[in-house]
């Protein structure tokens, strides 16, 4: 999932996504709710380039699974934007996950400073 997003890679990242993901992150003030919103607001930040990554380090791993949920956190940092303006940024990461019969999905992220 994290190797789709350093990509840019919208497709590859909402298929690892559950349909009612939730999404809590520093750059909005609201809770994204549903992967069609979600999916929305990831592709704006692509194609306006605020969101686009040309660094990202996912780092310190922790990962508990317990039965058909699981939930994984690290630290991150990338460079977020375009060249000219970006900026590298670092983040706290939560993802709660649920097993379906096709694979594990994200259905929470919380991302923080």
């Amino acid at each position: 999932w994290n190797d789709a997003f350093a990509r840019n890679d919208a497709d590859a990242f909402f298929d690892l996504i559950d349909g009612e993901i939730s999404v809590l992150s520093p750059g909005s003030p609201y809770r994204v709710e549903g992967k069609i919103d979600d999916r929305e607001e990831f592709e704006f930040g692509l194609k306006k380039g605020y969101s686009r990554l040309s660094l990202f380090q996912e780092m310190q791993p922790l990962v508990h699974v317990r039965g058909d949920m699981a939930f994984a956190t690290y630290y991150n940092r990338g460079y977020y934007g375009r060249d000219e303006d970006g900026a590298m940024r670092y983040y706290k990461e939560t993802n709660v996950l649920v097993r379906h019969s096709d694979g594990w999905k994200i259905v929470h992220i919380h991302v923080s400073d």
